[in-house]
């Protein structure tokens, strides 16, 4: 886990340093951020929540970036014999994070459009995410949700009493920035 966080500070500190005295660097405030995953079954659906998510967004004119981290072991379902099954599953050992980085930006009115990379299970897929952005002088809140296909993370769907999960997941995030 470390290795990761040394990994994600390696790419983050090149980025920070390229911007001046004069742009704004937001650190996520991870009391206040989550994601969650919504997924489905026949028989039954189920939400898993990480409340500690680590971020960077650094906003400028014509150049922001965003990245953000998350450990697949912090999703909480609820039901610990499920989140383990999942942490199986998702082979977090080998890939402990799900992390997305995006730096072609689109922030308009109360929009933010985030052409970015999803790396999830040791696979990278370009990804386009919308959300709502209020921004106010302590503050950047950006929040949404968007689908992923499991397979496409080349992940193979678990089963429960012949009958696998559904392919199709959806993410939801609420990101709170605080100005560094």
């Amino acid at each position: 886990m470390r290795k990761n966080i040394l990994i994600f500070l390696i790419l983050i500190i090149p980025l920070i340093n390229s911007f001046s005295q004069d742009n704004f660097q937001w650190m996520l405030d991870s009391k206040k951020s989550s994601i969650e995953y919504q997924a489905k079954h026949l028989l039954h659906k189920w939400i898993g929540k990480n409340n500690n998510v680590k971020g960077i967004f650094l906003l400028k004119e014509d150049d922001s970036r965003i990245a953000i981290a998350a450990n697949i072991a912090n999703f909480d379902s609820g039901i610990s014999n499920r989140d383990s099954n999942a942490l199986r599953v998702l082979d977090a050992f080998n890939h402990p994070q799900v992390k997305f980085y995006s730096d072609q930006i689109l922030i308009s009115e109360k929009k933010i459009t985030l052409k970015g990379e999803l790396d999830f299970h040791g696979i990278k897929v370009n990804k386009n995410i919308e959300g709502s952005f209020l921004k106010d002088e302590k503050n950047i809140l950006i929040e949404g949700s968007f689908p992923i296909v499991l397979t496409d993370f080349k992940i193979e769907l678990p089963s429960l009493m012949l009958k696998k999960i559904e392919d199709f997941a959806k993410i939801s995030y609420k990101l709170v920035f605080k100005r560094n």
